[in-house]
C-alpha cells in the first residue's frame, strides 16, 4: 500500500508538473492549489513565494537527478566505469523523468540571470550537480584513463545540456557515442560505450 503523500509534498509534485507543463512564470500559486488539492494559503505557509516554491521543485528536481545518476557509479573505482555508468544513467533517467527534463529545459537560460537575486539559489544547486560531474572527469583525466586533452568543466556542461536536444532514444545514444568518443579519443581505450 502506498503511503499518503503529506500536503507539502503534493504541492511540490503539483508544482513540478505545472512548471514543466508551462514554465516558472506561466502558472500562478492559484493553479498549483488546485493540482495539488490544496489551499493556497497551504502553499504561502510552505513556500512565502512563488520563487521559494520554485527553488523548492528545482532542488528536488536535481537531488533526484543527482541521486539517479551517482547511485550505480559512486562504488565503481575504475573512472571509465564510472563515466558509462553516469551517461547511461543520465539518458535513463531524462527519459523516464520527462518533468523534470522540461523543467531543466525552460529554465536553463535563466541560470546565467545574475539581476534576480532568487536565481542565486538555482543556479548555484544546478553548478553544485556540475561540478560533482567535472570533479569526476578530471579525476579520470588525473588517472589518464579519458585524453588529457579533455576539459572537464566544458565537458560536465555538455552532458548537462547536449541531451535536450532530442528526446528520441536512437538520438540519445548517437550523443552519448559522440561524448563517449571524444572523452577517449588519444587514450588507448574501447571506443564502444557499453
Amino acid at each position: 500500500m502506498r503511503a499518503r503523500l503529506s500536503s507539502k509534498e503534493r504541492i511540490v509534485r503539483a508544482a513540478r508538473k505545472a512548471f514543466a507543463d508551462r514554465g516558472r512564470d506561466g502558472v500562478s500559486m492559484s493553479e498549483i492549489a488546485g493540482i495539488a488539492g490544496v489551499k493556497k494559503a497551504l502553499i504561502y505557509y510552505y513556500f512565502p513565494s512563488k520563487e521559494d516554491l520554485f527553488y523548492e521543485v528545482w532542488r528536488y528536481s536535481i537531488d533526484e537527478l543527482e541521486d539517479h545518476i551517482f547511485s550505480e557509479a559512486d562504488g565503481e573505482n575504475v573512472y571509465l566505469s564510472k563515466i558509462k555508468k553516469i551517461l547511461r544513467s543520465y539518458i535513463d533517467f531524462i527519459t523516464s523523468k520527462n518533468e523534470v527534463k522540461k523543467i531543466m529545459d525552460q529554465e536553463r537560460a535563466n541560470l546565467t540571470r545574475e539581476d534576480i537575486e532568487s536565481w542565486k539559489r538555482v543556479r548555484d544547486r544546478y553548478l553544485s550537480l556540475k561540478n560533482r560531474l567535472s570533479t569526476v572527469i578530471n579525476d579520470a583525466k588525473t588517472a589518464r584513463e579519458i585524453s588529457k586533452d579533455v576539459d572537464p568543466d566544458s565537458t560536465a556542461d555538455l552532458i548537462l545540456n547536449g541531451f535536450s536536444i532530442t528526446e528520441d532514444p536512437e538520438g540519445l545514444e548517437s550523443i552519448r557515442e559522440i561524448i563517449w568518443r571524444g572523452l577517449i579519443s588519444n587514450s588507448g581505450e574501447s571506443t564502444t560505450p557499453g
